[in-house]
């Protein structure tokens, strides 16, 4: 991979940004030390959400459940829209 200031990356971005979609990978330095990467969308490998938890889990920073909720998800009461709004009563309870 080849670097890159940001000095340089910031003058000449369309450049940059034109040669990282043809493919290229850089590594962006800021003072002398790497600090990102720049690379083209199609190489950041997309996870499912699955596959995301299960890295966290793995790393210990969440706990997943270990059988699945049979309940229905609360859906909660419907109400019915009539009469006064709430901020509106406190206006006038206000005066």
């Amino acid at each position: 991979m080849s670097t890159v200031t940001t000095r340089i990356l910031k003058d000449q971005l369309s450049a940059y940004l034109h040669r990282a979609e043809g493919g290229e990978r850089f590594v962006v330095l800021r003072g002398g030390r790497p600090v990102a990467a720049l690379v083209s969308l199609g190489d950041v490998k997309e996870r499912d959400e699955a596959t995301r938890l299960a890295a966290l889990e793995a790393r210990g920073l969440v706990i997943r459940p270990r059988e699945e909720s049979r309940r229905k998800p609360f859906s909660g009461p419907t109400v019915p829209a009539r009469g006064k709004l709430a901020s509106e009563m406190a206006i006038e309870d206000r005066r």
